[in-house]
């Protein structure tokens, strides 16, 4: 009964109830598990194939890292959380609810992404001082009735059973699942990204992030951009 949706009369009610009561009971939520339900075969919205620089970077040199370039599933119920966070690299993000109950999103629009980063610093001053991007690590909540206290603008949607919600880049986005749903989500670029991506790079070196990983992003990054450049001259070559 605990991990049951409450009764309520519309989405307005269940968040806030979602609000009163999200530090009681904590939810189980089946996140980051690497598969896909759709057909290998599908060629319409297939999260696997999107055809972006990062399926490039996947099949040409067989760098795979998980949850980037390749899909994640995630099995929610009501109050499941993902906290406030942009994209690793900042990348855009995809992501379907192949069924189930809703899910509920705040975003932020990029412009205005350091404002709160400033008011997180803020509230979190111990967790910026263990590492300058702590947001990153996807453990910080902050509710929209203190970014309406701050002036820091954002936007709310439901995202419902067989929709598509798309994140852009330096988006900073939470939210949580009205009841038991499975989602699957991966990331993608493109060419506009790019600006994005190498402005992150200058975070991740300050931050805690394991040297590994760091390595690893600064590889996938590197590729991407040489294969937008050996695209663009091909294309000079064939139209003259």
């Amino acid at each position: 009964m605990i991990f049951r949706t409450p009764k309520h009369f519309d989405y307005e009610e269940l968040d806030r109830k979602y609000w009163k009561n999200i530090t009681f009971v904590n939810p189980m939520y089946g996140a980051d598990i690497s598969g896909t339900l759709t057909d290998e075969d599908q060629k319409s919205w297939n999260i696997n194939k999107l055809g972006s620089i990062l399926d490039f970077v996947g099949s040409d040199y067989g760098i795979k890292i998980e949850g980037v370039n390749t899909a994640y599933l995630y099995f929610g119920m009501w109050k499941t959380t993902f906290a406030w966070h942009t994209e690793d690299m900042d990348l855009y993000s995809i992501n379907y609810i192949h069924f189930g109950a809703p899910k509920t999103w705040y975003a932020i629009p990029p412009e205005h992404g350091k404002r709160l980063e400033r008011l997180a610093q803020g509230f979190f001053p111990s967790s910026f001082k263990a590492c300058p991007a702590f947001l990153r690590h996807k453990m910080t909540l902050i509710s929209p009735k203190i970014l309406k206290q701050y002036s820091i603008p954002f936007n709310k949607i439901t995202q419902e059973s067989g929709e598509i919600m798309i994140t852009f880049p330096y988006g900073y986005h939470s939210g949580y699942n009205h009841g038991f749903n499975c989602a699957e989500s991966t990331n993608f670029a493109s060419p506009r990204w790019i600006e994005y991506g190498k402005r992150c790079l200058q975070i991740v070196i300050v931050s805690c992030v394991r040297l590994d990983v760091f390595l690893s992003y600064y590889k996938f990054l590197f590729l991407a951009l040489a294969k937008i450049i050996s695209q663009k001259f091909s294309e000079l070559e064939l139209y003259p």
